[in-house]
């Protein structure tokens, strides 16, 4: 248990004219010092009625020892009424909850101290849960591995493409369309060189294969005909523009 604040209220009666003050406090549990101390001044004003509620850190409730409230000078108290503000703890026992952070280890020393671990037993629900509990460490551990197995693989695919973008800052370039075309104009000019310096062309004689076999040739009756008609065409046209 945890306290995480405390509540007072009292009347105190007392002169106007007079001086007092009201503490309320509560001694650490072993010692003579407080652990726990609240103070009101009533110097020179009237009495009256005081409700209070004081948040303090949250500390343990078993460390708070004799609680105490009284009058300093002049005045009386009545209608006293003190609270604490408690807060319960789950994990004071780690072993009461499974979310606590000392869970594990209190759950390891409860196995040692029942030689459960030697000697398990199997109906013991402690022993079952720390059973589970290894299961989804080594179920995690190799979610793990594979996931970094898999990140190291993706990693190696990018090298490879690296390497097939030949040296380092290749990429970079033919993101360039500047760096683009100045490269496809020395591919080109390789291209162009080679054809002239690597292209070999065989010598020799390539001789005639034209073979015409021996005949008469007759004349053309029909083409001479053409001729002739042709000239005669030619004789009326000129004889147009003579005199």
């Amino acid at each position: 248990m945890t306290i995480e604040g405390i509540f007072h209220r009292y009347t105190l009666t007392k002169d106007a004219t007079k001086d007092s003050t009201v503490s309320i406090t509560n001694k650490k549990v072993g010692s003579e010092e407080y652990i726990y101390e609240y103070i009101d001044d009533w110097n020179k004003i009237p009495g009256g009625t005081k409700v209070t509620y004081d948040p303090i850190p949250s500390t343990l409730g078993n460390l708070f020892g004799d609680g105490e409230i009284k009058v300093t000078g002049d005045g009386s108290l009545s209608d006293v009424t003190i609270l604490y503000h408690y807060k319960f703890d789950p994990c004071h026992t780690p072993l009461s909850d499974p979310t606590c952070p000392d869970f594990q280890d209190a759950l390891y020393q409860y196995l040692l101290d029942n030689n459960l671990l030697d000697s398990p037993n199997v109906e013991d629900p402690f022993y079952n849960q720390w059973v589970q509990i290894q299961l989804d460490e080594q179920a995690e551990a190799e979610k793990q591995e594979a996931l970094e197995a898999q990140e190291e693989e993706e990693e190696t695919e990018e090298l490879s493409v690296e390497e097939i973008l030949s040296v380092a800052g290749a990429a970079e370039k033919i993101a360039d369309s500047a760096q683009q075309l100045d490269m496809m104009k020395q591919i080109a000019a390789v291209g162009k060189l080679e054809l002239y310096y690597n292209t070999v062309i065989d010598g020799g004689i390539y001789k005639d294969t034209l073979t015409i076999e021996g005949g008469t040739i007759e004349d053309n009756f029909s083409g001479l005909r053409n001729l002739t008609q042709d000239s005669v065409h030619r004789s009326i046209v000129r004889s147009q523009y003579g005199d």
